[in-house]
């Protein structure tokens, strides 16, 4: 009976221990168990957070980007209308009115000093000068870097001289009016007016003709620049 009960003590005393053990082993245990769900939950917090700013960053790298491709598209445009193409312009300006302009002197004044006198003869001169000059930017604008293409440049040069030829034709006093009608060939245009569109057809292209010419050996030359695409 005695050791019967001893043995009922020792195993109470041991469940006493086991329980003691356990319950001061709580606190580690319950604090492991944070510490687990709490790591669990910041790699998780992590990587999420690693994600975002990936993604950030790749949003970033893209935005940069296309900041960078607008500041290289606003410095091209700079670059096109920058003071040193304004320089380019200005000396395209005076080839174009001293070679326009001394071709075009013994032309105008073959047919301006017969009918009008010396002084319309230096007056036409000029401003021959001066159209020439306004020509020969016009030119390089259209004509630029790499177009090889004869035609644009035949095409420009025609244009201004069929305008230039058409604003100079005067209409003689003895035509009437709605409609008009001048006598003939052809009733709207008489000889007089066909003269004078063939005279000032020829002045007109040595004008610009002569200027057109000049800029492409000043091109050669490298005296001025085409404009850039």
């Amino acid at each position: 009976g005695m050791l019967r009960c001893n043995a009922q003590n020792r195993s109470k005393h041991q469940l006493g221990a086991i329980a003691c053990t356990l319950y001061m082993m709580k606190s580690p245990l319950f604090a492991l168990l944070l510490l687990c769900i709490a790591k669990f939950d910041f790699a998780e917090a992590f990587a999420t957070q690693k994600s975002h700013l990936q993604h950030h960053n790749s949003k970033t790298a893209g935005r940069s980007s296309r900041l960078s491709a607008t500041e290289e598209k606003n410095t091209e445009k700079e670059d096109k209308f920058s003071f040193q193409q304004r320089i380019e312009s200005v000396k395209t300006a005076v080839v174009g009115a001293i070679s326009g302009g001394i071709a075009a002197t013994p032309f105008i004044g073959f047919h301006d000093i017969p009918l009008y006198g010396a002084a319309t003869w230096e007056f036409d001169t000029d401003m021959g000068s001066l159209q020439s000059a306004l020509f020969a930017i016009v030119n390089r604008y259209c004509v630029r870097e790499e177009d090889d293409n004869e035609m644009l440049n035949m095409g420009v040069v025609g244009a201004f001289v069929v305008v230039r030829t058409l604003s100079r034709v005067r209409v003689p006093e003895y035509c009437t009016a709605v409609p008009l009608t001048c006598g003939s060939p052809l009733s709207y245009f008489d000889w007089n007016m066909i003269q004078q569109l063939a005279l000032n057809g020829l002045e007109s292209a040595a004008l610009f003709g002569a200027a057109a010419v000049a800029m492409e050996f000043a091109y050669k030359k490298e005296f001025i620049s085409k404009f850039p695409n």
